[in-house]
């Protein structure tokens, strides 16, 4: 070879090879972003569920400690007889409807003065995402109260999801 010569080599890539290296690192550029979108829709919907769960958790507990065996107001508590003998998904408004309390992930939940759960501001919705309802059932005398709780609450795509606790709480009777 010539010193003069110049060499295929030496003269870079051409403009097709260029745009196919664009083209394939572009390929994989999009393929990482969508891994990525994915992961991360994956934990907020995970995280969505477990607030779910710890709410229902904590509506459950509520209900586990009011008396079984009475249907007196005690301490500005209504025991599970009173609750089952309503046979709805509680709590009800004004009206005697099951309305759900719309709650946020610590608990809390827009209220009326007179305690009845209100629909929030649609401004609001993203904070009180959480739909709590429950139902005591009495199953019959010598059986056991049981205790529900559903926690409703919709992720970004697809049908809204559901979490529910059930508790058998004894009479104590």
């Amino acid at each position: 070879m010539a010193t003069g010569e110049v060499t295929r080599r030496s003269r870079g890539f051409t403009l097709v090879e260029v745009m196919v290296s664009m083209l394939i690192g572009t390929v994989g550029l999009l393929g990482t972003i969508a891994v990525q979108q994915s992961i991360t829709s994956a934990a907020k919907n995970a995280n969505d569920a477990a607030v779910a769960m710890r709410l229902a958790s904590q509506k459950l507990e509520e209900l586990s400690s009011r008396d079984t065996n009475t249907t007196q107001l005690a301490d500005q508590r209504i025991g599970l007889a009173p609750l089952a003998a309503l046979g709805k998904w509680l709590p009800l408004d004004s009206g005697s409807s099951s309305v759900p309390e719309y709650v946020d992930a610590e608990g809390n939940f827009p209220r009326d003065t007179n305690g009845v759960p209100l629909a929030p501001q649609p401004s609001e919705m993203g904070r009180y995402r959480w739909r709590r309802q429950w139902k005591v059932v009495d199953v019959g005398h010598l059986s056991p109260y049981v205790v529900s709780v559903i926690v409703t609450y919709s992720n970004d795509v697809g049908a809204p999801k559901t979490t529910r606790l059930d508790m058998e709480r004894r009479k104590s009777w």
